[in-house]
């Protein structure tokens, strides 16, 4: 084994390493990214958190709809969506498949999937993600919904209501 063959050999070595490095630091940065956006479980130390059912209930979203008004996009109006019901996220696409808006990062083959499914009349997915079609200028849109909790019946029907008038306001 010459010189070249030793450094060939270092080389390789070295360049496994940083591979392996970059994967750790991007394992490690989409957990940290999970937790950030996971929405609170509530309850206090020792709770029985979202196992056992909410050591604390959540409070009821508040009668009054969302002003999309009062957001900057189409995206912040999502966000405000997703935050008064309790969601986990909360994605917009057309009936075809296009995403429209989303409080998810990378939702593109969430919205071709889920659009996918209303088509075929089914209201949810194996997920629990529930489907919702909404009506707008003549053409469905279809609500992708990730409950953090199950939603009754009467903040289903708000739910559609808030996202009607942020699509009336921004599409």
């Amino acid at each position: 084994m010459d010189s070249i063959d030793v450094i060939k050999l270092l080389l390789f070595t070295l360049t496994v390493i940083a591979v392996a490095g970059f994967a750790g630091i991007i394992y490690q940065l989409r957990g940290i990214s999970r937790a950030l956006t996971k929405p609170e479980a509530g309850g206090s130390p020792g709770g029985m958190g979202t196992h056992g059912g909410p050591a604390r209930a959540r409070p009821a979203p508040s009668p009054e709809g969302i002003d999309p008004r009062s957001a900057g996009n189409l995206e912040e109006c999502l966000g405000a969506i997703t935050e008064k019901y309790g969601l986990a996220s909360f994605t917009l696409a057309t009936a075809d498949g296009l995403l429209i808006g989303s409080t998810k990062a990378g939702a593109e083959d969430e919205a071709a999937r889920c659009s996918h499914l209303y088509t075929q009349g089914k209201l949810q997915d194996e997920t629990g993600t529930k489907l919702l079609g909404i009506p707008h200028h003549g053409e469905v849109v279809v609500g992708i919904i990730r409950p953090s909790e199950p939603l009754s019946a009467e903040l289903a029907s708000a739910l559609e209501q808030d996202t009607r008038n942020a699509l009336q306001h921004w599409v």
